[in-house]
């Protein structure tokens, strides 16, 4: 099953539908096109779309911007039943689509496991990524050894179950509400990731994204692992954190990946997860200072 071909685009996101061929399928996007501007490459957060990035884009008005919906997501292609979401799958469908849209390089600008995925590609293929920024997002999601077996078990579990649909509602509204439940979102911020995520059938509004990706992944790297991935990190990385993923990875560790980062500038913001969607313009300035001057002094370097 699909969703790419089910949606269709709300005309007010002010942006140009992008459909990427694959191997397996299709990734749908969103193209703000700026022909001979910088390139940049947005990737969402688990369980958003490209929609997350509707809210910056026109901040970013000097930049030739690209927001993906990852596979099983928004109204990209679900994949194969016989497919797995797993995390470095994502790497290869960034790496392919980039490859299928021409951009030889561009900077990456990532949210939460969108942010995970930029972070392991410019770790993986350095000579592909000119900046990279990390909006709430320090790397890969990580498991203490001693959980292995543990998270092995709840991952076989969770593949058990058949295939099945999401939970239908009646109005966008009613989406709007039950995402509201799992994230602070403002009304607008969740109807602009709902509406990409929905689509109409009959008297219900059914969710496109694909219910496997609730699967739990079968192995997580450990601590070190991750830290080395961020070290071999070359792009100039403006990382923006939250509270809340400071209080996640613990202010030890959130510190310590930071300064993994060789050429990093850090700044903290106040608001929650998606404060890129509801603190727009104030995260805009930060990216655009970012991508538009030398940041090659501020190594580590860390704002409040």
């Amino acid at each position: 099953m699909a969703g790419g071909g089910l949606c269709k685009p709300d005309p007010f996101m002010n942006a140009v539908p992008v459909n990427i061929q694959l191997s397996w399928g299709a990734l749908e996007g969103l193209h703000w096109s700026q022909p001979g501007a910088p390139k940049v490459l947005c990737l969402h957060g688990w369980l958003d779309n490209a929609a997350s990035f509707v809210p910056l884009a026109p901040f970013l008005e000097d930049f030739d911007l690209l927001a993906l919906d990852f596979a099983g997501h928004g109204f990209s292609s679900h994949r194969p039943e016989s497919s797995r979401y797993y995390f470095t799958d994502y790497l290869f469908d960034v790496d392919a689509a980039m490859h299928k849209l021409g951009w030889e390089q561009c900077h990456l600008l990532g949210h939460s496991l969108g942010g995970g995925v930029a972070s392991c590609l410019a770790a993986a293929m350095p000579e592909r990524v000119n900046r990279l920024v990390l909006l709430d997002s320090l790397g890969m999601l990580t498991l203490p050894a001693d959980q292995a077996a543990r998270q092995l078990h709840l991952s076989m579990m969770s593949v058990r179950k058949a295939r099945s649909f999401l939970r239908p509602y009646e109005s966008v509204e009613d989406a709007m509400q039950a995402r509201q439940r799992k994230s602070p979102l403002s009304d607008d911020a969740a109807r602009l990731l709902c509406q990409r995520s929905l689509e109409h059938t009959g008297d219900y509004y059914q969710w496109c994204t694909d219910p496997n990706l609730n699967w739990r992944s079968p192995q997580l790297p450990g601590d070190e692992q991750a830290l080395d991935l961020l070290a071999a990190i070359r792009a100039p990385t403006l990382v923006i954190t939250s509270p809340e993923l400071i209080s996640y990875f613990g202010e030890d560790m959130a510190n310590r990946r930071i300064s993994a980062i060789s050429n990093c500038k850090h700044v903290s913001n106040d608001g929650h997860h998606h404060f890129h969607m509801e603190q727009a313009q104030q995260v805009a300035a930060h990216i655009i200072e970012f991508l538009q001057h030398d940041q090659s002094q501020g190594a580590n370097h860390v704002d409040s």
